[in-house]
């Protein structure tokens, strides 16, 4: 194998684990529309967490879903968050606003 066969192998094997690195430390946070945070939880659903602590929870195809408060939710990292609160009233009237606009 000539030296630069070996260095082009080594600069692809080096950029392929900075991106799967980089894929791997993403935030699972961020901001939803009404100011919540909005969490990504490892089965792929997303969690709610509004402003005054309460929370709710979309499944992974954005169908809000019934969780019962103090149940255990794991994000995407591995951190486990309580469940406060229910708010699938609240986010399905959300849902529905942002979709008849």
């Amino acid at each position: 194998m000539s030296t630069f066969t070996k260095s082009a192998l080594i600069a692809t094997v080096l950029a392929t684990a900075s991106i799967m690195a980089s894929a791997a430390i993403a935030p699972t946070t961020r901001i939803g529309a009404q100011g919540e945070k909005l969490v990504t939880l490892q089965d792929g659903a997303t969690l709610h967490i509004y402003k005054n602590g309460t929370m709710a929870e979309e499944n992974a195809f954005g169908r809000p879903t019934v969780v019962t408060p103090g149940q255990q939710l794991h994000e995407q990292n591995g951190t486990t968050i309580t469940m406060n609160g229910d708010e699938v009233g609240r986010l399905s009237m959300e849902k529905f606003q942002q979709n008849h606009r």
